[in-house]
């Protein structure tokens, strides 16, 4: 079986035809896609219809002869749309381009025969898929609209989007089918991924290995082939230049006998010279990889190359066959994927390969149900240690979807396309566990807030006292310890309460027993509040904790300014204004921890810090990888928090505990690189662009 992908001469009738296709697709398009927003939810026809004019204009500007600039395509939005500066604006823009993100790739392979449909109804080989007219990006823009329709409250708006991300997700794909039956029906073709020229399709002819390319899989089966090797026949797939179909149908043979086989052992160069001989399952290569029975100690994944084949390294079989091997070796050398997932990986190295003999597309196009298997794989291994056991409940459902692979995929993408579905419902019950593990965390987020409201709270009062001066050492003592008295008291019985009062009050009295007294009544008043005032203080540094040593100097001090305040001498406090505030602005992260019960929540905060207005650096929903300052690499969700609450929750159910951290020291780690969003990342072409690197240093 080889693509069926053709050039574009001759693809469409007549440029009249071509207008008229254009036309009853955009119709069939645009009333299918409003009645799949109808289903969704009841919503005013009103909205529906802004929805289907923004896709419409959408579909009209994509489907326009000229190719716009880079800045005008830039995330899918026009220029106009970038113009918007409301927060909330801004943040509905950026979720509805995850919401595109997230469709693109959960429809991938039916939006990518769609896509190679319109390149050549349209004749336009410089296509982007960013610029596919039925693209998901002009359903984004779409709903943008109809969210203004419905003038609803901008979390609502939020709750909507990812509510229809679900349903879209679930259901454009049968729509991108009936688009693309309906392009066949009148005889428009699907063009070769081979003459597309848009980066994001296809690579530049000029691109370099020293230069990250747009497609580094296809850029390292180029460097392989040599500058002047071709990928592609002018009329087939990339498996049928030098093979004869024969030998092709010879090689998937023995590719297939190789993964049923379990365990592979050596082969010669020259068991293919020969199609009508068949080697024994004993001569075949030696532990490609574990079989699934093998729990105990999986040996060392290995890779298939052209020489262990007999296929000549410069032939385009051969450098498919290399470039998958240096992509998987690359996939092998992951210090992050656990060691598990990379034999379940390892297992559907024949699959793969054969995918990538068969389909033209495999290299060309990211979205290709293959390489979206792979990469949904790694997503949904995302936070699982990297010792994790085969027999964890994750691993053996990505068993399963693999062993499905390996059983039905006889060339017929839509294998792929069934189980990368299944991962998705995977990954979808797994993020949703834990989010759930995370809301029990929920409280005690409840329980830091209130302990941070207290703190500013009370840090304003001590502030207060402290405007019109005093000396360094009460200023100090304040500060440092009278304040964590104030907010223990302010949580256990209110600011309304008379022990909140009476320890305020201690303040003020402390800080007028070290005035200068000039008056009798004054000096007398301050003899007898003297001894009591000094019993509170000590009762109040011993309930707190302060050492004995800290105790006594503390009192000392008291004792030596309260005597000079007597005589009359001033107590060389600081004058009003001076005082030594803290820079709460820039006050250094806090690390504590929290446990109540089972639940264990570590703490990073800036109880001081200031108050945060810009959204945060990533929202709920993203895998993120931390490096923490104790050389501790974590990765976990960032899962949906309190309204009420400052701080970000960041979860994963096999850490044993969760993560608060204030948006401001994530923000500062994003910018030192101690911190990245994972979930957008594609496992394949990640390890592409490491087999490209490496492929240039040797």
């Amino acid at each position: 079986m080889v693509s069926q992908t053709t050039p574009l001469k001759n693809a469409v009738p007549a440029q009249d035809d071509a207008f008229h296709i254009l036309r009853d697709c955009r119709a069939i398009y645009l009333k299918q896609l409003g009645q799949l927003l109808q289903e969704a939810e009841r919503v005013p026809a009103q909205a529906v219809q802004a929805f289907q004019q923004t896709v419409g204009e959408y579909f009209d500007e994509m489907a326009s002869s000229s190719r716009r600039s880079g800045f005008d395509v830039a995330d899918g939005l026009t220029a106009s749309r970038i113009s918007l500066v409301g927060e909330s604006d801004l943040e509905l823009e950026i979720r509805l381009g995850d919401f595109s993100s997230h469709l693109m790739e959960r429809t991938g392979g039916d939006l990518w025969r769609v896509y190679l449909r319109f390149v050549t109804l349209l004749r336009r080989p410089d296509l982007s898929t960013a610029e596919n007219p039925v693209g998901p990006k002009g359903i984004a823009m779409g709903l943008m609209d109809f969210c203004a329709q419905l003038e609803e409250g901008h979390e609502k708006r939020l709750a909507r989007v990812d509510q229809l991300e679900d349903y879209f997700s679930k259901h454009l794909a049968v729509l991108y089918d009936t688009l693309n039956n309906f392009l066949a029906e009148r005889h428009v073709d699907m063009a070769q991924p081979s003459i597309i020229t848009a980066p994001d399709s296809a690579p530049a002819k000029s691109a370099t290995a020293s230069a990250a390319p747009a497609n580094p899989a296809i850029a390292l089966q180029r460097k392989l082939l040599g500058t002047t090797g071709e990928l592609v026949a002018a009329d087939a797939g990339p498996a049928a230049s030098l093979l004869s179909q024969a030998m092709l149908a010879s090689l998937l043979s023995r590719l297939d006998e190789l993964e049923k086989s379990g365990k592979l052992s050596s082969v010669s160069p020259s068991s293919f010279s020969n199609t009508a001989s068949q080697p024994s399952l004993e001569s075949l290569i030696p532990d490609l990889f574990a079989t699934e029975t093998d729990k105990d100690a999986p040996s060392a994944p290995v890779t298939l190359n052209s020489s262990e084949l007999g296929i000549p390294a410069g032939a385009p079989e051969g450098a498919t066959i290399d470039t998958m091997a240096l992509i998987f070796e690359a996939i092998f050398a992951s210090a992050t994927l656990p060691d598990a997932i990379k034999a379940v990986l390892s297992s559907l190295q024949i699959p793969l390969l054969k995918a990538a003999m068969l389909d033209a597309a495999f290299f060309a196009s990211p979205h290709h149900p293959a390489r979206q298997v792979l990469d949904k794989i790694a997503l949904a291994g995302l936070g699982l240690p990297t010792d994790v056991a085969p027999n964890h409940p994750v691993c053996q459902r990505i068993q399963a979807i693999a062993s499905q692979i390996r059983a039905e995929f006889t060339g017929d993408i839509k294998v792929f396309e069934q189980q990368a579905e299944a991962l998705n419902l995977l990954i979808a019950e797994r993020d949703s566990t834990v989010t759930q593990s995370a809301e029990a965390y929920i409280p005690l987020l409840h329980q830091i807030e209130r302990r941070n409201q207290a703190g500013r709270r009370c840090h304003q009062v001590v502030e207060q006292h402290l405007a019109h001066g005093a000396p360094a050492e009460i200023a100090s003592f304040l500060r440092n310890h009278w304040q964590k008295l104030l907010q223990s008291v302010w949580l256990e019985h209110g600011e309304q309460s008379e022990v909140w009062l009476e320890h305020n009050n201690l303040v003020s009295d402390l800080l007028w027993s070290i005035q200068p007294k000039t008056d009798m009544e004054e000096r007398k008043h301050l003899a007898k509040m003297l001894q009591p005032m000094l019993q509170r203080l000590n009762a109040g540094m011993v309930r707190i904790g302060v050492s004995e040593s800290e105790q006594a100097a503390f009192l000392d001090t008291c004792f030596a300014l309260q005597t000079a305040a007597m005589r009359g001498a001033p107590s060389g406090g600081t004058p009003p204004g001076s005082a030594a505030v803290p820079d709460i602005t820039t006050a250094t992260p806090e690390s504590s921890e929290l446990v109540v019960g089972d639940l264990h929540l570590r703490i990073l905060d800036r109880t001081t810090g200031s108050s945060r207005l810009r959204p945060p650096p990533a929202r709920p929903g993203c895998w993120l990888r931390l490096a923490m300052d104790d050389e501790q690499r974590l990765c976990g969700r960032l899962c949906p928090s309190s309204p009420d609450s400052n701080l970000l929750l960041i979860a994963n159910p096999d850490w044993g505990f969760a993560l608060a951290i204030h948006p401001e020291i994530l923000e500062h780690m994003f910018a030192n690189n101690a911190a990245r969003i994972c979930s957008t990342d594609s496992l394949f072409d990640a390890a592409a662009e490491s087999a490209l690197r490496q492929s240039t240093r040797l």
